[in-house]
């Protein structure tokens, strides 16, 4: 460790040779004294006085230089192992600072560099002994100054220590780094600031990784509000796409619909061209009368009400559902079997229905009627294509565990085992270019998005059966 503290190291304390000095004047003085005044008392011969002088002067210079060996000896033991404790710990301190791996330097109250390891030169590119002529301010930038003069009469000199604080130094060939340091007083013996010193830190790499860092934070940020906006985009995108499939469901259904209807209207339409054919040719034979029309117009009004009320059905089946309400599943089912009854009777479909239970759901009647509805249209589609001699759909109502529970099933022998997993994927269809292949989507979406319920199929011993739960 370089010091320049080294350079003054102080040789003999001159307390202690006061100290010594004032002991052999004390002791001089006392010996002259009582000497002296002793001999006047018990002699009276002057050359037998002088004669005992000599001897007491020997005497004298004999027990001070004992005296003297003795307080000098003791002197110089104890200043030698003072010394051998100065250097061991000169020793010490030397291996700490020169096997630290951060940098250390202390300076005077002026700011002037006195003590620094090699980390610390090294870390400013200065030759030996130049940062002596050195202060703290000379290696730092002006703009950290009035900070750093702050921060010294604020915390150091108050307290004893600053908190860890950030700065710059400026390197001897004019680069600036920045540091992590924190800066500790020492005083001497009268309590009066003596020395600072500080442990520095080169945080180059810190600062090199936190902007790498904050630039992928950017990017990551960049990144997500991108993701955000594709992800909106691809919502608002499958939103899209499931208007347009529930929209070319309700077109497929309303053809469905109309096939219905045509269906529902073929017999009473027969019925009221044959009342209509009788007039003229009840009127040629001379039966018509008041009371025959009256009858026919009442009858053919029958035909025409309940014709009307078919399309009424039909057209309540189209309208949209804007809020959940509750309904009971029985009557919706028995409304959607009206609907098609006639298609299913003259393609000699039998529709059974078991009302185990009345139980009420809360959501949209409507789309429970649409899925319904392409239910039984695939079982009708099924047991058209496999030729059956007693075509059936058999619906069953039931509750279970406060759930209501719709399953129904067919005997058209089932839906085929590699497929059976795939018949709600969209666009799925085994009808060929005739079928669009959304129906069975959207009702399991409606069952189970729209009025968070289950939708399901499996294979039974005779065909396959749908479970609806809501």
């Amino acid at each position: 460790m370089k010091t320049a503290l080294n350079k003054n190291i102080k040789r003999p304390n001159h307390y202690d040779v006061l100290k010594i000095i004032t002991i052999y004047a004390i002791f001089s003085c006392l010996w002259i004294y009582m000497s002296d005044t002793a001999l006047g008392l018990l002699i009276t011969d002057r050359a037998t006085i002088i004669h005992i002088s000599v001897y007491k002067g020997i005497l004298f210079v004999i027990i001070t230089s004992i005296l003297l060996y003795q307080l000098v000896r003791r002197y110089m033991l104890e200043s030698g192992q003072l010394k051998e404790v100065i250097k061991k710990n000169d020793l010490l301190f030397n291996l700490l600072y020169e096997g630290m791996m951060d940098a250390y330097c202390s300076v005077d109250m002026t700011g002037k560099i006195l003590q620094y390891n090699e980390v610390f030169r090294n870390m400013l590119g200065y030759e030996a002994e130049e940062l002596f002529f050195k202060t703290y301010l000379d290696i730092t930038p002006v703009k950290w100054h009035s900070m750093e003069i702050k921060i010294i009469e604020e915390q150091v000199l108050a307290r004893g220590y600053s908190e860890i604080y950030e700065k710059e130094y400026c390197k001897k060939n004019g680069t600036i780094f920045p540091v992590e340091l924190r800066t500790q007083l020492i005083r001497d013996d009268q309590g009066n600031p003596y020395v600072m010193w500080a442990i520095v830190r080169d945080i180059t790499e810190r600062k090199l990784a936190q902007g790498r860092l904050a630039r992928k934070r950017l990017e990551l940020e960049e990144l997500n509000q991108s993701l955000e906006k594709r992800v909106e985009q691809a919502i608002l995108e499958l939103r899209q796409r499931d208007q347009v499939l529930y929209q070319q469901n309700r077109l497929a259904a309303m053809g469905e619909m109309i096939h219905n209807i045509a269906h529902q209207w073929r017999q009473p339409l027969n019925m009221l061209g044959l009342t209509i054919q009788q007039l003229p040719f009840l009127y040629d034979r001379d039966h018509f009368s008041k009371e025959f029309l009256d009858k026919t117009v009442g009858d053919a009004m029958v035909l025409i009400q309940h014709m009307s009320k078919t399309i009424d059905d039909f057209r309540n089946f189209f309208k949209p559902d804007k809020e959940k309400e509750e309904f009971k599943v029985s009557q919706i089912i028995s409304n959607t079997i009206q609907l098609v009854k006639a298609s299913f009777d003259s393609d000699q479909i039998e529709i059974v229905m078991d009302c185990r239970d009345d139980p009420v759901v809360h959501g949209y009647p409507n789309e429970y009627t649409q899925v319904i509805l392409n239910i039984l249209s695939n079982a009708k589609d099924a047991l058209m294509t496999r030729k059956n001699d007693s075509p059936q759909v058999c619906i069953t109502v039931s509750a279970e565990q406060g759930r209501s529970v719709v399953t129904i099933r067919d005997n058209a022998g089932g839906i085929p085992d590699e497929i059976l997993p795939k018949v709600f994927d969209p666009h799925f269809s085994t009808k060929g270019p005739q079928g669009t292949g959304i129906g069975l989507f959207m009702a399991k979406n409606i069952i189970e998005r729209n009025m968070n319920g289950r939708l399901s199929v499996r294979n039974n011993e005779v065909g396959a059966e749908f479970r609806i739960e809501v």
